[in-house]
């Protein structure tokens, strides 16, 4: 019961970081360590379908509760001091590097063009969303962005908004949500969800050979989407509230990690 708990708090994390511009839940549950959890269990989730699947629906059930409970609160901060929370979202990422190097028992020199490929995956898929797809009517188009949708969910730094929007389909999902289009629901979601187990599969492949290189390009990616993040250096009287906040998240980056390995 008491790590039953314990998930549903790191999905509940999960959850609100969804809200907040900038901060994948990917990027979340790297930093409070269950990403390669989540990426295992949903793998092997028939291979042991009741430890896995109690396992993803007590994240799942969290993220629901985190993401309706926390939208309004989150939208009022954001819509009055966005520029100090945004030091605190820093702070939570920065806190949370150290994770990325668990179990890297040697810097070696291919990481750092692991790094930099991240960064360059990141900063290419920002760049489309100032680029408008031709042909986004077309099937192939439409099986195109629902893959890539699967992977911005899976894969931290990467902007599902800005796949939607660089492809035209940001506005024709909301519209469907809206008007209640289920037959367009339909096929977006199971594309997409057959997208999402077909990625894992391959990533936990990757995991389990080269974890250390995955965690690395990955790096690469979350330091990029940082980017997304940063508004501009605080003037005076903003220096002390945005440092404090800035350091404030890192030490609840810090503590969810601890909280993490105290549950294993």
């Amino acid at each position: 019961m008491n790590k039953l708990l314990k998930n549903t708090v790191f999905g509940f994390l999960i959850g609100v970081s969804v809200i907040i511009p900038g901060l994948s839940g990917g990027t979340t549950a790297l930093i409070i360590g269950i990403y390669s959890d989540i990426i295992r269990a949903t793998d092997e989730l028939f291979s042991n379908f009741k430890k896995n699947s109690i396992y993803l629906m007590t994240i799942c059930c969290g993220a629901v509760l985190g993401f309706f409970l926390c939208s309004f609160p989150v939208k009022f901060i954001l819509d009055r001091y966005f520029l100090e929370f945004s030091y605190f979202v820093i702070g939570v990422i920065v806190g949370g590097i150290p994770v990325f190097f668990t179990g890297v028992k040697k810097f070696e020199k291919k990481y750092i063009l692991l790094i930099l490929g991240g960064v360059v995956i990141t900063l290419l898929t920002d760049l489309t969303a100032s680029i408008k797809f031709a042909g986004s009517q077309n099937p192939i188009t439409f099986v195109a962005v629902c893959l890539l949708s699967a992977i911005a969910l899976i894969l931290p730094g990467i902007s599902l908004t800005y796949i939607l929007m660089a492809f035209g389909y940001y506005q024709k999902l909301i519209t469907a949500l809206n008007s209640f289009d289920f037959l367009f629901i339909l096929k977006f979601g199971t594309v997409t969800l057959l997208g999402i187990f077909a990625f894992t599969k391959i990533l936990n492949c990757a995991y389990k050979k080269y974890p250390a290189s995955i965690n690395m390009m990955i790096l690469g990616m979350v330091v990029a989407s940082l980017k997304q993040i940063f508004v501009r250096l605080p003037v005076q009287g903003e220096i002390v509230h945005c440092v404090l906040l800035l350091i404030s998240g890192i030490f609840v980056s810090m503590f969810f990690s601890l909280l993490k390995k105290s549950a294993d």
